[in-house]
């Protein structure tokens, strides 16, 4: 596809994705997060979190793409070494937040407030994977491969409120450890009354009677 087809693509994509994001005070979770301290001056919250967004089928990426991209989302030119300047675990919690939040205006339609009104919290657990460069492996070694070359992948775990739309536990592991030995993670924030939604990858009877004893659902 031609460069500047591309370019209309993406700048289409990243105006429907703009939409979507209008409800949410993006300043606010910036903030809550540690991430912004002051009025940014150049790249707002909205044309960052965008970029992500529009990256998010891309599986190779480098600094210089990412940057190209917020800046294109901005209007404005921005640099890897800026981007990277702000590479931090602030931003890890400010995109957990936006994603929790996006589910959390699920709780205010009409057809899930009288189903969701009697849980205090609605805690989803769910994880995903990402592929790394293959000199990480010894810190995230990825899945096993019959040849001599060398994976790595990391598991990304993250327990947020619905209800709230909050971020309660995110953690970064290694692609071997699973879902199921993720289970208990939960046992350490879980108050009684909580719903928890999980899928089965997170089975394991012995988790099921620690959260029955607790109280939660």
């Amino acid at each position: 596809m031609p460069a500047p087809t591309l370019v209309a693509s993406l700048t289409q994509h990243l105006r429907q994705v703009r939409h979507q994001l209008a409800p949410l005070d993006l300043d606010a979770l910036a903030r809550q997060s540690g991430f912004l301290r002051r009025t940014p001056r150049k790249i707002s919250m909205l044309d960052l979190v965008l970029a992500l967004l529009a990256l998010e089928v891309e599986c190779c990426l480098s600094l210089e793409r990412v940057a190209a991209v917020i800046g294109l989302a901005a209007g404005t030119s921005y640099s890897k070494q800026a981007l990277h300047q702000r590479l931090t675990d602030r931003i890890e919690r400010f995109v957990a937040q936006v994603a929790v939040a996006l589910f959390g205006q699920l709780s205010h339609a009409s057809d899930l407030q009288g189903g969701l009104q009697p849980f205090p919290r609605v805690l989803l657990h769910d994880s995903t994977t990402q592929a790394l460069p293959e000199h990480l492996a010894t810190v995230f070694p990825g899945s096993s491969n019959q040849r001599s070359r060398r994976q790595a992948a990391v598991k990304v775990q993250l327990i947020g409120d619905l209800r709230e739309g909050t971020v309660q536990h995110l953690s970064l592991s290694s692609f071997r450890r699973n879902d199921q030995s993720a289970a208990p993670d939960i046992l350490e924030i879980v108050r009684p009354g909580d719903l928890i939604l999980r899928d089965l990858g997170y089975w394991a009877l012995h988790v099921f009677e620690s959260l029955l004893l607790k109280g939660a659902f």
